[in-house]
């Protein structure tokens, strides 16, 4: 952790391989961990780390995944955990649409009975999403990597989204015109084989460019960030159902005053 920073970096979607010993998982910092497939799955919501929140997904690109997708398994595995991810779909895809909604809507029918952080993949389908999300509303969805239009992403703000912001997409001009800062997540999307030490730096990295945005500095767009999880942890209820030290964190955090941020990201001047 960064010296500057009191509060360790939070990252709202990655992914590790679940065999991963928690010596390797330790330097990662505070991570919301997505699963691929509910084989994964079943191998990760049975760990216990202290900063790591492992996820019950179903990928849209991974054909197995959606193959072996089975809604009871599902819910079960979603009872044990505080976070589903990541779900959702893709039209660039291998994978038919058909089989990418049946598997989706299920997900939401299971998320709309048990209320779970939710992280959405939407690749080259974030109109479909949306109307997904309107069709079956869910508690609070996290839009993962979002590249909606600005249209499109005024109507996820309405459906009550939220956005988990990548480095890649952190300087669209729909996070700095339309996006609520309290909305505001920070992802680095890390991949499954990639050494888990690297993540915070690249949290560091979006927490830099999203303080563009906001006019905040970065250990004030990490704090936002873990206030705005908290909101989520009790929206949909799941404190309990988090790792001991990531509630711990969110706890101090809710503790803390602190000044307001922006309501919405100002537009850059210059």
């Amino acid at each position: 952790m960064n010296r500057v920073h009191l509060l360790p970096s939070l990252d709202a979607h990655a992914h590790f391989r679940p065999g991963r010993t928690p010596a390797e998982l330790a330097p990662a910092g505070a991570v919301l961990a997505m699963t691929g497939s509910l084989d994964e799955a079943a191998q990760a919501v049975g760990r216990r780390d202290a900063l790591v929140a492992w996820g019950v997904g179903c990928h849209p690109r991974v054909p197995r995944a959606q193959a072996g997708f089975d809604r009871d398994r599902f819910a079960g595995l979603v009872a044990r955990t505080a976070i589903i991810g990541e779900i959702g779909l893709d039209s660039g895809a291998r994978i038919p649409l058909d089989t990418q909604l049946r598997t989706f809507r299920a997900a939401l029918e299971v998320v709309a009975e048990l209320p779970r952080v939710v992280s959405i993949h939407s690749y080259r389908a974030t109109g479909l999403v949306l109307e997904e999300l309107r069709r079956r509303p869910v508690a609070v969805p996290v839009l993962h990597w979002w590249t909606g239009t600005a249209p499109e992403t005024r109507l996820a703000v309405s459906l009550g989204c939220y956005f988990s912001v990548h480095s890649q997409v952190a300087r669209r001009s729909q996070f700095r015109t339309a996006v609520p800062a309290e909305r505001v997540l920070v992802e680095s999307d890390h991949g499954w084989a990639d050494p888990p030490a690297a993540i915070p730096c690249r949290v560091e990295w979006v927490e830099h460019l999203m303080g563009q945005q906001l006019r905040l500095d970065a250990a004030q767009v990490r704090r936002l960030a873990w206030r705005n999880l908290g909101a989520l942890v009790d929206q949909t209820g799941v404190r309990e159902l988090l790792p001991p030290g990531m509630a711990a964190i969110l706890d101090r955090v809710a503790a803390e005053t602190v000044p307001p941020v922006a309501k919405q990201m100002p537009l850059p001047t210059g």
